[in-house]
């Protein structure tokens, strides 16, 4: 259930930023420095940044902003981008208990 989120990558050494066709935040935007802060919120964006930070220790902040994911990483990332893409274009997917 839900649907996938559809994104374009674009990539600048050691900054990512995602694309999506939908919007998860309001035109303020935030940032999130780790997980102890996005657990402080309880928006939509704060639980994708929460599953980023889960998923890799080598991300430095996020910053989210409407429909724009930017993560800043320790390290340049390679083709260890399509594995966050993945993470994000699933974040709305759910599949519930099977019967």
């Amino acid at each position: 259930m839900g649907q996938r989120i559809e994104l374009k990558t674009t990539s600048f050494n050691k900054n990512i930023i995602f694309d999506l066709n939908r919007s998860l935040s309001g035109q303020d935007g935030i940032t999130y420095h780790n997980i102890a802060d996005a657990s402080l919120h309880d928006e939509v964006s704060a639980q994708l940044a929460m599953k980023l930070f889960k998923y890799s220790q080598d991300i430095e902040s996020i910053f989210i902003q409407s429909n724009i994911v930017t993560v800043n990483f320790n390290k340049n990332m390679g083709s260890g981008i399509e594995e966050f893409s993945k993470q994000i274009e699933d974040f709305f997917l759910f599949y519930g208990e099977e019967e």
